[in-house]
């Protein structure tokens, strides 16, 4: 799916992107202070306005972990910052805004994704080995079965020595 290049279109493309990163529905974000699910298309759609106010698009930023300003960033063709540092509390004045999703939550989730796909990929591993022994085990039932019997070889008559010179059973059992 191809970014659109700016505009409230973009915006929804980079906070769907987001939600679904950190396993939010737009109904968890409504509940941390997201605005209505309805307010970005609204603004989309209509005519009469063509961005989203200061205000949403702050709440979308602080909603989503975003540097305050991010929203409008992505809007004109850029890209969001997201809040990773930790904030000391001490030294430093206490915020008025209510912050919905902290930094500290943002990076628990994305440690908890990323958990979860080291445990998905051992399951794959572990998958692989066992698939790897069922491949070995039908490639030695095939070598028995495709190697010549020496015991009945010799009650036929046939001579061992013109079996070890044939190239595809050499092949076979080296």
């Amino acid at each position: 799916m191809t970014v659109p290049a700016d505009g409230v279109p973009r915006l929804m493309h980079f906070v769907d992107a987001r939600l679904a990163q950190l396993q939010l529905t737009k109904k968890d974000a409504a509940s941390r202070g997201f605005p209505d699910p309805s307010t970005l298309p609204r603004a989309r759609d209509t005519d009469t306005q063509a961005t989203p106010t200061v205000r949403t698009l702050l709440r979308i930023d602080a909603t989503l972990g975003w540097q305050p300003g991010s929203a409008a960033v992505i809007m004109l063709g850029g890209f969001p910052l997201t809040i990773t540092a930790r904030a000391t509390r001490r030294g430093r004045a206490k915020e008025q805004a209510a912050q919905p999703m902290a930094a500290d939550e943002v990076v628990s989730r994305l440690l908890t994704q990323l958990h979860e796909e080291i445990a998905r990929t051992r399951r794959d591993v572990a998958g692989l080995d066992d698939r790897l022994d069922r491949l070995s085990a039908v490639h030695d039932r095939l070598v028995e079965e495709f190697l010549a019997d020496e015991h009945l070889l010799h009650e036929f008559g046939v001579d061992d020595a013109d079996s070890a010179d044939d190239p595809a059973v050499a092949e076979v059992r080296g």
